[in-house]
């Protein structure tokens, strides 16, 4: 089985003669996969991730290796095909996410845009009905009322089930999720993984 995402010899530095912040990464990730990656803080795991989305902020850049996604390298891809690719075929789930879900939209909105951009064919009414269907996949007892609510009126693991619900949404093809169970206390990072496996599955 050919590999679904594939890693090679990955580099990143600051700037091009700049301190290497990830150094010689290699992984290979098949269909089906769970793959974790193991780090002490500071040791270049989110950035090893962001790449792949090609999210890496500057002055943070490439310097070797590369990355093949569903058999294309995608490192040295245009703009217009990384947005194509992000949340449609790659997903991700990052460590906070009262930072990645917007305090000024509502939840339904968010949920709603992801749908809107990269499934073009689905009529409103379409896209509102998957959104609730997530929404209570997910664990939310109330789907309805979760839409016209604000990510700040939410606890912490209940926001992370929602971030969930805007990137499976698109069903993507790779889910990278970033240590999304920080800042939640046991009980709820032990029900944030099994809700992963469970929708990945």
């Amino acid at each position: 089985m050919k590999p679904l995402l594939e890693i090679s010899h990955l580099t990143l530095a600051v700037g091009r003669a700049g301190r290497e912040i990830v150094r010689d990464v290699s992984l290979s990730i098949a269909p089906g996969e769970f793959v974790g990656i193991v780090g002490e803080s500071g040791s270049g795991k989110t950035q090893a991730a962001r790449a792949i989305m090609g999210l890496t902020p500057l002055p943070l850049v490439r310097t070797a290796g590369s990355i093949t996604f569903e058999g294309a390298e995608i490192t040295s891809a245009s703009s217009e095909r990384l947005r194509e690719l992000r949340g449609a075929r790659i997903g991700m789930v990052f460590q906070e996410p009262m930072t990645s879900l917007n305090p000024s939209m509502p939840i339904g909105r968010q949920l709603d845009e992801g749908l809107a951009l990269h499934r073009p064919q689905l009529t409103p009414a379409q896209r509102l009905e998957m959104a609730l269907a997530m929404l209570e996949r997910v664990g939310i007892a109330d789907p309805q009322g979760t839409l016209v609510a604000w990510p700040h009126e939410f606890s912490g693991g209940m926001r992370q089930r929602m971030m969930l619900a805007s990137v499976m949404l698109l069903e993507p093809a790779l889910l990278i999720a970033d240590e999304p169970t920080t800042a939640l206390d046991a009980v709820i990072q032990r029900d944030v993984l099994e809700l992963m496996v469970s929708l990945t599955r």
